[in-house]
This record gives structure tokens, sequence and C-alpha cells, in this order.
């Protein structure tokens, strides 16, 4: 997966000038090649969105431990560094052509995960709104404005039956769910409140529809290929982006609905934990990242909950929820890096 960019660097095409036609074989190398990179690059931004969710987890444990908003400033600006440097090369390689972003949102396995694009922008911009408001709601509007098009782009394609034949698993509920429960998170954090409003009815609307769907398709259908099971993970960020904007917009209020949030993502993480044996991959590889961002999410709306309780145990069960997750993340990265230099060493 890391290695596509170098396959499509490195295709078969006449030097300029040549005055040589190229194949027709080359010609669908090259294109299929740049192809492959461009959905590396997105997929990849699991990374991205991983590494911006923990610096949430961060900021949501501040009012107990006031540092943890340096370490949060951190990650954020380590979140927007790969994400511009991923994108970068997503349009390097083609993206920003109409035809070949059509073709990759139409991808029956691959279009939703151009969803990240837009969610790790929110994510990054809500962070950085203290330092100033209005260009944060500026720029706000934009990806907002980017996840709603992919959303509906995505879904306008799916009802047209084109998933029929496709084994369809939680990470579908990113684009029109997840993103949604974002939007209105950030939304409240810049106080929009009509906008977080608008945005938690959207995400809610197809979590439950959407959601349903895709559950029964998972009871009643085969199972799902192997390195697509760590997708099942997906299934915890909805409880847990959900609950995260209603209280953003209850002011840290956890009220009966919040509470069904967290009823609903500890019974999901339950779950998920009894699946774990059905994730193990027999290597590694960078899709595990996919793992990142529920991780996070989960221990972000934790901390908010346990703050919001006021446990007697509340600070030090904050900082082991903090630490867990950032343990997870940093063996991810360590095992990314240990996977790099294998790939980088000659045979």
């Amino acid at each position: 997966m890391i290695d596509l960019a170098e396959t499509a660097d490195h295709t078969g095409t006449a030097p300029s000038g040549s005055g040589r036609t190229p194949p027709a074989a080359d010609i669908d190398s090259e294109v299929n090649g740049r192809q492959a990179t461009r959905t590396a690059r997105i997929r990849l931004l699991s990374v991205s969105l991983g590494t911006a969710g923990l610096g949430g987890a961060w900021q949501a444990a501040v009012t107990t431990f006031p540092p943890a908003l340096q370490v949060s400033d951190a990650l954020f600006t380590v979140s927007g560094l790969i994400w511009l440097v991923l994108l970068a090369q997503y349009l390097r390689h083609g993206g920003a052509r109409w035809r070949n972003l059509r073709h990759d949102l139409r991808h029956p396995g691959q279009g939703f995960t151009l969803g990240y694009v837009p969610i790790i922008g929110m994510l990054i911009t809500g962070h950085f709104s203290r330092f100033e408001l209005t260009g944060a709601r500026w720029a706000y509007a934009v990806f907002l404005t980017a996840a709603a098009l992919i959303a509906a782009r995505l879904l306008a394609h799916w009802l047209t039956g084109t998933l029929s034949t496709t084994t369809l698993h939680p990470g579908y509920l990113l684009p029109v769910s997840s993103a949604p429960f974002v939007a209105s998170a950030i939304a409240s954090t810049l106080r929009l409140p009509g906008v977080a409003d608008a945005a938690f009815a959207v995400g809610l609307l197809y979590w439950l529809a959407f959601g349903t769907v895709i559950l029964g398709g998972l009871v009643t259908g085969g199972p799902l290929p192997g390195p697509a099971r760590p997708a099942l993970t997906v299934l915890t960020i909805p409880p847990a982006t959900g609950g995260i904007a209603w209280t953003a917009a209850h002011k840290g209020v956890f009220d009966a609905v919040g509470y069904g949030f967290a009823g609903t993502l500890l019974f999901t993480v339950l779950l998920v934990v009894f699946l774990l044996p059905e994730l193990r991959q027999p290597a590694f590889h960078p899709g595990l990242w996919i793992f990142s961002f529920p991780i996070a999410a989960s221990t972000n709306f934790a901390i908010r909950w346990v703050h919001a309780s006021a446990l007697p145990g509340g600070p030090a069960l904050t900082g082991i929820l903090l630490a867990g997750a950032t343990l997870a993340l940093g063996l991810l990265t360590a095992a990314t890096v240990h996977h790099r230099a294998r790939r980088a060493r000659p045979i």
C-alpha cells in the first residue's frame, strides 16, 4: 500500500518529445497506477483522522488536566500536516480532475473514504478556532459543503442499486452519519447552534436508516472478507460522535439523550470486544489505522461522560482512558514505521 506511489511514478510512458505514441497497454497501466495511488492516499488519511481524534480526546481532558491542551495542539498539527501531504499527492495523481473524482466516488469499495477529507478539515478547523473565530467559520463552511456534497453524491449513487452486489460494512456510515455528527459538534464549538441542530438531525436519520441496512446485511449475509473485517470497529463511531455532538450542543451536560448515547456506545464497544478474534489480520498493514478513530472518538466521549458524572476517581479514570488511547495509537505508529522499514529493506 505504501509503495503504490512508486508503481504510479514508474509506469512505462514514452519520454516527452520522443515522437513515439505509448502503447495502449502502457497507457492503461499508467491510468491504473494513478487510480491505485489515489485510493492508497485517501485510505491513508485514516492516519490523519486517528491523530486528530486523539487530539480531540486530549482536548476533552483539558478540564481535568490543563496542560493537555498543548498535547492536543501538537496532535492536531501533526494531523494537519499528514492531511496536507496526502491530499496534495491525491491531487497530483489526478484527483483534481472531475472524471477521476467521479470514478473514485463511484468505486463500490473505496468511494466512502473520500469522506475523510472534509471530516479532518472540520476537526482541525474547530480545534484552532480559538485563535480566529471568523476565519474558522469560513473554513468550516467550505468543509461542511464538501462533506454534504460527498455524502449526497454517494447516497445518490448507492440508491441506484450499485451496491446490490457489494458486501456492506460499517465504513459506509462514515460520510452519511459520522460526518454530520462531527459537523454538528464543530458547529457548537463555532457557536452556530442552528447549523449544529441541522447537522445532528441528518446524522441521526442516516445512522438509524443506513445503519439498520448495514447491520441487517451483516447478520443475514455472508461474513466480510478478512481484510475488511477491521471496519467493524467503525460501529462505535456514530454513537461516539453523536454523543459528542449532543453534549457539545448542551454545554457538556449529560441528560437522558446523552446517557442514551453513552449506553449505546458502551454496548457497541462490548460487541467489538467479542469480535476482536475475528478482526485479527495475518500481518500488519497500514489499513489497520481504521482502528484509530473509533478508539479516539470513544475515548473522547467517555472522558466527557466521566467529567459530567463527577465520579470520585474521575481524574484517575480520565488518565487511564487517555493513556490507553495514546498507547494504542503509539503502537500503530511504531508498527507502521517498522512495516515501512521492512518494505524498504533490500531483498
